[in-house]
């Protein structure tokens, strides 16, 4: 993200409070930012061009007065969402979050994708119905909506689940 973009992200910042179930968190950081960030665990993704903080970081006291990492990326308005693969299933149980379900369906009218939205962990969940044996993919909400978006323009259609 550049300078501008990252600003104007943290006008309309909301505290990140969702509990990570990837490899760990996005993070918005200015170039000034970026030691601090390292200090603290954060990793620069060069293939992406993005900063994150593992999971295991986020817990760790970074004060003698308590304050987390995580509670220090809030304060310093860094948190984009969740970042890498799905790691903490056990933590995540989607039987009891809430989600908006679409079907994604080719041409012929056949069922190809079940798309589930669980945005109160800020998962997409892929899964292939009549497609053989292709895994069921969990993907951070901002990955699923560029595999959404993939489909849509390779002719795939939307139909909403009752």
């Amino acid at each position: 993200m550049k300078s501008r973009e990252i600003k104007k992200f943290r006008k309309t910042y909301t505290k990140y409070e969702k509990e990570c179930v990837f490899d760990g968190y996005k993070l918005a950081v200015l170039f000034d930012e970026k030691d601090d960030v390292k200090r603290y665990g954060g990793r620069w993704n060069q293939e992406e061009q993005t900063w994150w903080m593992p999971a295991g970081k986020l817990l760790d006291q970074i004060h003698d007065n308590g304050t987390l990492v995580r509670d220090w990326l809030n304060d310093n308005q860094m948190v984009m969402g969740q970042y890498g693969k799905i790691k903490n299933r056990e933590r995540w149980d989607e039987t009891n979050d809430h989600y908006t379900e679409y079907g994604l369906y080719k041409s012929n009218n056949e069922p190809k994708f079940k798309v589930q939205f669980f945005y109160e962990h800020d998962v997409a969940k892929f899964i292939p119905t009549g497609m053989g044996d292709l895994a069921t993919e969990h993907l951070t909400i901002e990955d699923g909506r560029k595999r959404w978006d993939e489909f849509i323009n390779a002719g795939y259609n939307r139909v909403e689940n009752s």
